[in-house]
Formats: structure tokens, C-alpha cells, sequence
């Protein structure tokens, strides 16, 4: 869902009639086609392509590894807090605050296991410290930082030169709004030489493997990203009255603002996967302790099963030749993979506008099983409780609490035609089909439907079903499935499209205004490794979810990503690094410039940037029509014309 910025509200009003979607229906099913052949190198410029990727989870020679850690404990990616079980760690808490469970402070009793004798690679550590309506005082920006500097887990990190740096409102949705207070500069984050020493233990404390990864072994640790930040956020907020506004704005319902205040450390996607430890052959309980060099001596405890492969219970299903599940059930692996079964059209090639696409689902893992029966998904308490075979669905407490933005939000997208596809700009009218409308994808659960009454036990369907508009454009159209899985400490996000036709036979393709990132996105850094798992061939298909602000209007989170960061080392002022069409260039909006020219124009155009997205002019309007019409940045090198 929402990338950028982490944490935004999940309050859109589309999302009510979400628990409404959920069809039934009865397939004639047929193969779908990808219909791109894309065949550049990586490291060319251009379109396309993976080419060469070293990690593909079971079929490769480590195993990605994420370790999850939350206010003193080791946590699943489910967001429940691991048990120490019968290891005696007195620097492991007795109670947990149980995200999941309103915070309480319960004995945790997840389990987190791992495989002896594969190889594993860190593809993520991440800690957060986080407290919530505790500094509540909005004109008080001291006293987070107090609480950041003195009195949280992270006190004893280097604070020196830390700064009150960007002051951020977000357009959560209409009128609702939140505020992000980052704290920057601190000595801990600018730093480059850090170490993470990675050591499994086994259950009587001896040390039986180790690996150490430097901080320039990971892409990701930008708050830009969802990673590392020490921030303090208000959100239920109306808009400020004026630049600078030091009073709250409350909701014309009188909804009270709620408050938190984190630091997180993350540092995500290993660049080198060859970098591995494997995990020592024993059985029962183990450790696996994480000692950052810039707080040596407190180290970061993960309490571990070791689970071997030949004891895996069958809870996987066997394909059949179509590639659905039968019922035969066979031991799960590491992995994911999915496909989509889509009903044969009417006339056997083509659908036609007004035409329902109906689609069976099926995700399996790397070795091929399926992870779940044919016509139904496992339930949100089966999540949970770690019984879905590893897979993952909308997390609201894992996005708003542990501000995580890529991890929980598994459904699907139908968009098309692929050669109309175009970034947002400040209208929700858009110039392509879309279901849904706006940015979420179709939740295989919605948010929240775990509390209403047996929404905890309800199985989503891998039928369904939607209807094109009668004045559908024809073209190629895509199926776009967002999925996520985690597995014996592997964590994986993918984004698939599959394809299909409306009105043509022939296959029409992607714009091509954007491309060239596997110049630095390729190996175990392609996109396909990145965040949401989407393949650069199909990078032009993010501007389908990421169209305004709250979920990460992708003109300012793209920018914003790439500026920011210290691995992105190209000239940032060179828009051919990105940009394969002049045109794609000149479209300079207040939301798209702010990416790297944050408030250029200062306050100018303040009442502008509150406008909410159906609302015109906003922020998301084309300054090229006003003042920048003729002349371009100088500073900027565009494609040619």
C-alpha cells in the first residue's frame, strides 16, 4: 500500500466497502501470457532487465535472513513477541508489549525457527524503540528528544550534532492530516563504519558460527525508505492555519490527535549475498545475538528453533498439472512464487470492453507447492498464529506501530491498458482503468476484518472477479498481485503482473517514459529484491498504487529516495539517470520538486500544498502552465528531445 511516508493513517473512507468485495466465481481456467521479452544486460541503460540475479530463495546458495526487533524484544514479522522458551537470558524481558493485543504486556510466546545447515544471508535488522501518547505536548518538540537521547533503548548511541530537522505534513486523506517531527544529524546516523556482529549460539550459550556485516553491506537505511528515523509523529490532525501554526488543529469531529514518538534503526537489502552463515546442525532451542558496534554492550537477542528440513510437517498441497492445488499435502519450502488462472474470453483471445476478467489466485513457494488449498486462503488468526504457511495479510499495527511499509499488504491490482499508464497529476481521474480507484490494492483481507465478529476465522476466496467499463481502451491489461511470505527467517516481498487483452489481439506495452535502474539496481539488488519485489521490466506499473501523497506520490518518494541517499552516488541533477523521454521531465509540481527542493519556494504556495488531491489546483498541479514554461532548470540534464 503506502510506501511513503511510513505510518500514514489508514482512514480512506474506499476501504469500508473492501469487506464487500471479496466474489465468487466459477472459472474456465486458462494461462495467462507475459507478453515482454525483455533481453538488456544489467547495467545497460534502457529498458529491461533482470537478467542475472544470484538470490532466488530455495534454488540459490543462502537463504535471505530478517531479524525484527521492538521495544526490547525480538518480534515475527507477524508483529507477535518471541519466547525465550527454556533458555536462560536474563537480558531477555519476561513480558512483551504485544503489539497486536493494544500494547499490553504479555509472556510472548511466538517461536521463531530456522533451518540447521542452510546458509543464510542478512537481508535486514531492524530495531525500533517506541512509545506512544507519552509527549503530547505539540508545541513541545524537547521533550521527544529528551526521551530519545536519555531515556530510550537507544540512549547510549552517539547523539552528538543531532538537529530538529524537516517538520512534514502529510495529506492522510481530504481533511485529515498528520505532522512528522524528524530528529537528524546525530553522529550515529551520518556514520559509514559500523559493524554488526552476527553470532548463533546454541541452547547452552556457546558460540557455534559467526559472521560480521559493516553498515556499507546494506542498501536501505533511510527514514525516506521506512528505515532508520527518529521521529515524532501527530496524526488526526485538520490542517495547519498557518506556516508554523503552534497550536492543534483538531478534526471537525473532535477526534483527539494521538502521538508517537520512535527511533528505529534499519538497515535493509545485503549487497553482497555471498556473504552467509550457516546455521550450525542441531536441534531445539538456540540464539542468535546481533552486537551493533555502536552499542557494544548491548546486544540484540533472537531466541531460535532450530527446525530441520526432514521434520517439516506437510502443510503444503501438491500442484496438479494445471498448477492448482490438489489434496495432497507435502512439507512447505522457502520461497514465493505467484500465478494468476484467468478465464478464457468469448471469442478465445480477447476480452471485450464491459466483459468480466474472472482469476483464480495461486501462491506457492520456490519448489513449486502450493501454500494453500485451491478456492480458499488461510485466515487472519491462521496468520497470526504463525499456521499459514508463512503467509502474510494487512497489518495495521505492524504499518502504524513498528511503521513498517512494505510488508502487509498482500492483494491485488487490475490496471490497464499498459500504453496509457502515467503518474497521477492532481486528479483522480485518471487516464487508464484501475480497480480499485485509488492507491490500495484489493486486499485478499481488509483492514480490520479480523475484528468484526468471525472476521478472524474467515477465509478469502482465490476467486474473483472484475467487470471493465463498457468504454474499456483496448490494449494489454495486467493483473498485478502483491504478495508476502515469511518462512524459517526468510522474508520475501513480490509484485507480478500477469497479463491479458481487452479489444485486440495485439499487445501493446509500458510508455517507456522511465527506465535504466538496473544501472544500479541488478543482483541481489535488482528490484525484484526491493521493497514491494517489483521487476524493473514492469518498474512503470508502481505509479498504479503510489498516485498521491499518503501512500507515496512517487514523483516526490522516487526523488526524495535517490537524493537522500548515500549509495546513490550519480549526479542527481542528471534526469537522464531515470527519465527516457524529455517529456517525462517537464511536469514540475509542487509534490514532484519538493522531492529534492524541499520548500523552494518557501511558504509561497502554502495553502496550495494542504489542497486535497480532488481539489483543484493543488499541489500535484503543473507549475509548467504558470511560471515554468519556457525554460527549464538550468541545473538539470534532460533526455533529449
Amino acid at each position: 500500500m503506502r510506501a511513503l511516508p511510513p505510518g500514514a493513517r489508514v482512514t480512506r473512507a474506499p476501504m469500508k466497502s473492501l469487506f464487500k468485495r471479496l466474489l465468487l466465481s466459477v472459472l474456465v481456467c486458462s494461462a495467462g501470457c507475459d507478453v515482454f521479452n525483455i533481453g538488456d544486460a544489467e547495467g545497460t541503460r534502457g529498458r529491461g532487465a533482470r537478467a542475472f540475479d544470484p538470490y532466488s530463495s530455495s534454488a540459490s546458495g543462502a537463504i535471505s535472513l530478517s531479524l525484527l526487533y521492538f521495544n526490547g524484544c525480538a518480534i515475527l514479522p507477524t508483529g507477535e513477541p518471541v519466547s525465550a522458551g527454556s533458555l536462560d537470558l536474563p537480558d531477555y524481558p519476561a513480558t512483551c508489549e504485544a503489539m497486536n493485543r493494544m500494547g499490553q504486556q504479555v509472556p510472548p510466546s511466538a517461536r521463531f525457527e530456522v533451518t540447521p545447515g542452510v546458509s543464510y544471508f542478512i537481508r535486514e535488522f531492524t530495531a525500533v524503540d517506541a512509545v506512544s501518547d507519552v509527549h503530547t505536548d505539540f508545541k513541545n518538540q524537547h521533550a521527544p528528544s529528551f526521551w530519545m537521547r536519555k531515556e530510550s533503548r537507544f540512549k547510549d548511541l552517539d547523539w552528538s550534532g543531532v538537529t530538529v530537522g524537516r517538520d512534514e505534513w502529510t495529506n492522510d486523506f481530504d481533511s485529515t492530516f498528520q505532522r512528522e517531527t524528524y530528529y537528524e544529524n546525530a553522529a550515529w546516523m551520518r556514520s559509514l563504519d559500523d559493524t554488526f556482529l552476527i553470532e548463533v549460539l546454541d541452547a547452552d550459550g556457546a558460540v557455534r558460527t559467526s559472521i560480521t556485516y559493516s553498515r556499507r553491506d546494506f542498501m536501505g537505511e533511510g527514514a525516506t525508505t521506512g528505515r532508520t528515523r527518529a521521529s515524532w509523529l501527530v496524526a488526526d490532525l485538520a490542517r495547519p492555519r498557518f506556516p508554523g501554526d503552534p497550536e492543534v488543529s483538531l478534526l471537525p469531529d473532535g477526534t483527539e490527535p494521538t502521538y508517537k514518538t520512535m527511533v528505529k534503526a534499519s538497515f535493509s537489502g545485503a549487497t553482497n549475498p555471498f556473504k552467509t552463515l550457516t546455521m550450525p546442525q542441531l536441534s531445539g532451542e538456540g540464539l542468535i545475538r546481533v552486537t551493533w558496534s555502536q552499542l557494544p554492550l548491548k546486544p540484540f537477542l533472537f531466541p531460535i528453533v532450530f527446525a530441520p528440513e526432514a521434520e517439516r510437517p506437510a502443510t503444503c498441497y501438491r500442484l496438479d498439472e494445471s498448477g492448482l492445488a490438489t489434496d495432497e499435502q507435502v512439507p512447505c519450502g522457502f520461497g514465493l512464487t505467484q500465478a494468476v488462472r484467468v478465464n478464457r474470453p468469448t471469442n478465445g483471445s480477447y476480452f471485450m470492453p464491459g466483459d468480466s476478467v474472472d482469476f483464480m489466485v495461486s501462491l506457492r513457494d520456490g519448489d513449486g507447492n502450493g501454500l494453500h488449498p485451491r478456492n480458499r486462503m488461510p485466515s487472519y488468526n491462521e496468520y497470526m498464529g504463525e499456521s499459514s504457511n508463512g503467509l502474510a495479510y494487512f497489518n495495521e499495527e505492524m504499518l502504524l506501530t513498528y511503521r513498517e511499509a512494505s510488508s502487509s499488504e498482500s492483494g491485488f491490482k487490475v490496471v490497464g491498458p499498459l500504453q496509457d499508464l502515467q503518474v497521477s497529476r492532481g486528479s483522480y481521474t485518471l487516464p487508464y482503468f484501475s480497480f480499485p480507484l485509488f492507491s490500495e490494492p484489493h486486499f485478499y483481507l481488509p483492514p480490520g476484518s479480523n475484528q468484526l465478529a468471525g472476521g478472524g476465522d474467515a477465509q478469502p476466496p482465490t476467486h474473483y472477479s472484475v467487470t471493465l467499463p463498457p468504454n474499456a481502451k483496448a490494449g494489454t491489461y495486467a493483473i498485478i498481485l502483491k504478495g508476502h511470505r515469511t518462512f524459517m527467517g526468510e522474508r520475501l516481498n513480490r509484485l507480478d503482473p500477469f497479463f491479458f487483452q481487452v479489444g485486440q489481439a495485439q499487445p501493446t506495452t509500458y510508455p517507456g517514459r522511465v527506465g535504466n535502474c538496473q544501472v544500479c539496481h541488478n543482483g541481489v539488488n535488482s528490484l525484484s529484491n526491493v521493497h514491494h519485489g517489483m521487476s524493473v521490466d514492469h518498474v512503470e506499473a508502481c505509479k498504479t498504487c503510489h498516485i498521491e501523497e499518503g501512500y507515496g506520490y512517487l514523483p516526490d518518494i522516487i526523488h526524495r529516495i535517490h537524493n537522500s541517499s548515500r549509495k546513490y552516488n550519480q549526479n542527481k541533477g542528471d534526469c537522464t539517470m531515470c527519465h527516457l523521454t524529455r517529456e517525462s521531465t517537464l511536469w514540475p509540481s509542487l509534490m514532484s520538486c519538493n522531492g529534492c527542493h524541499v520548500a523552494s519556494h518557501g511558504t509561497e504556495y502554502f495553502d496550495l500544498r494542504f489542497e486535497p488531491m480532488q481539489n483543484t489546483p493543488n499541489g500535484y498541479g503543473n507549475c509548467a502552465e504558470s511560471c515554468h514554461v519556457t525554460t527549464p532548470p538550468a541545473e538539470h540534464i534532460l533526455p533529449p528531445r
